[in-house]
């Protein structure tokens, strides 16, 4: 194995310039994010029933617009904003919000290309990006935003096509609310993913057209603990990954929802074209009566794995664990392609471990650094994938785990699948093991891959 990977040593001084953006109140001293009093439901997250907010396609209903239809994207990288504040169950008033969480999904890119999303009025420092794309591809992805000037969200979209355009369509999920919030809401307790649906069994049809499989999440087993069976579980975090190769696949969508289904949801968790193999995180409540959530596929028939990497709980104490603290924009912590950090790709069968020490240690509010945490949030990238063998075409994923696993031990559970020449994301949960270090597993070929890091998750 390598030795740690210093990801953050040269990065420490950008991201101070850049921090965390304030989880009291405005009006509170800075200082009350260390300590245990007066932080109220600051950080916490409240799960909302999933809508749609935003669809740009013109044979949509228009939530936000009057006049909808494909968003320019070109090498100037335009920009449009929609409404976060008072949509989809997000409060109106912007001193409650902290950040929210939405999918947001391209679709119908007329040329390759990328979408990042920010504050409006608020855009990063550095080059991140949310959503990459290819020409004709439909591609979602889960993102922790802020609201900006007048509550709402930037959306910019590039392509290296002069008259490039997509279509481009927000669901929200829920909220993370500042310490001025009356009500108190849920902490995010990461856990070592573990699987806990596979529909790839022995003579298994998978889940056909209109079908729905209820999951059981509290009292469910994660590896080495359990779900609590209580109501203060409220929500889940989850990566589902759609397996649309089995004869029988066609293009569909796949929703997570928390009520029973009896007709096709107007969100969407997963989009996969026949032959396709795609992860997504979600972030959606539980069922408040039977602590279950759904998995819907609405066309053909697909096979689904669902690894979960976290629940949501209430706890009405004022400890800092769980609480979760967007940063003020997203920040690239680490891109294995740049010479900083090696320009070596993790090859077949191989992990790495990588310190966030520094990173830790360097995330502030206001020059006051925000103290101990259990994970960091963000967007993890396959940037490439190249064949071992040359006759070969590559198949692979990665796997992100807190500790190191005995040797030859496989993760049983995947945040990234990938195939050559198309580049992947997906957020995730990276809950950090000892030191604060975190392992990365590369299953076959040589990858390069990268992190952008939009928010921390505090610990006592």
């Amino acid at each position: 194995m390598n030795s740690p990977r210093h990801a953050l040593r040269w990065a420490v001084c950008a991201l101070v310039a850049a921090t965390a953006v304030v989880v009291p109140s405005p009006t509170s001293p800075v200082a009350s994010v260390q300590a245990a009093p007066g932080l109220g439901a600051g950080g916490e997250f409240f799960p909302l029933t999933p809508t749609r907010i935003y669809d740009s396609r013109p044979n949509e209903p228009a939530v936000n617009e009057p006049a909808p239809g494909p968003k320019a994207a070109t090498p100037d990288q335009p920009t449009f904003d929609i409404p976060l504040l008072g949509q989809g169950g997000v409060p109106a008033d912007g001193s409650r919000v902290l950040a929210v969480v939405v999918n947001i999904t391209v679709t119908s890119p007329t040329a390759s290309g990328w979408l990042n999303a920010f504050a409006a009025g608020s855009p990063p420092a550095t080059a991140t990006s949310i959503i990459n794309f290819t020409k004709g591809q439909t591609v979602p992805n889960l993102a922790i935003v802020r609201p900006g000037t007048d509550g709402k969200l930037s959306i910019r979209l590039f392509s290296s096509a002069a008259t490039g355009s997509a279509d481009v369509i927000v669901d929200v999920f829920g909220w993370i609310a500042t310490s001025a919030n009356p009500d108190r809401g849920a902490r995010l307790v990461p856990v070592t993913p573990g699987r806990i649906y596979d529909s790839r069994c022995n003579l298994c049809p998978g889940i056909g057209q209109g079908q729905s499989v209820e999951l059981p999440i509290r009292g469910a087993t994660v590896g080495a603990i359990t779900v609590p069976n209580t109501a203060d579980v409220v929500g889940v975090v989850l990566n589902v990954t759609g397996v649309n190769t089995e004869v029988g696949s066609a293009d569909t969508f796949v929703a997570v929802v928390p009520d029973p289904v009896a007709a096709a949801p107007r969100t969407s968790n997963l989009n996969l074209s026949k032959g396709l193999v795609k992860p997504n995180l979600v972030i959606v409540p539980v069922n408040a009566a039977d602590g279950k959530v759904r998995l819907f596929n609405n066309t053909g028939t697909t096979h689904l794995a669902v690894d979960v990497v976290g629940y949501l709980e209430r706890r009405p104490d004022e400890t800092r664990a769980g609480r979760i603290v967007p940063l003020s924009a997203p920040f690239r912590v680490f891109d294995t392609r740049e010479a900083a950090f090696g320009n070596v790709e993790l090859g077949p069968g191989q992990a790495e471990p990588w310190s966030f020490a520094d990173f830790v240690a360097s995330v502030n509010i206001g020059g006051v650094a925000v103290g101990n945490q259990m994970a960091v949030i963000g967007n993890l990238t396959s940037a490439s994938l190249r064949r071992q063998y040359a006759s070969q075409a590559a198949s692979s994923y990665v796997s992100v785990f807190p500790d190191q696993l005995p040797t030859g031990q496989r993760p049983a559970t995947s945040n990234l699948n990938m195939v050559e020449n198309v580049p992947v994301p997906n957020l995730a949960v990276v809950k950090y093991g000892a030191s604060s270090t975190a392992w990365v597993y590369n299953f076959n070929g040589y990858a390069h891959y990268l992190f952008d890091a939009s928010a921390v998750v505090l610990a006592d």
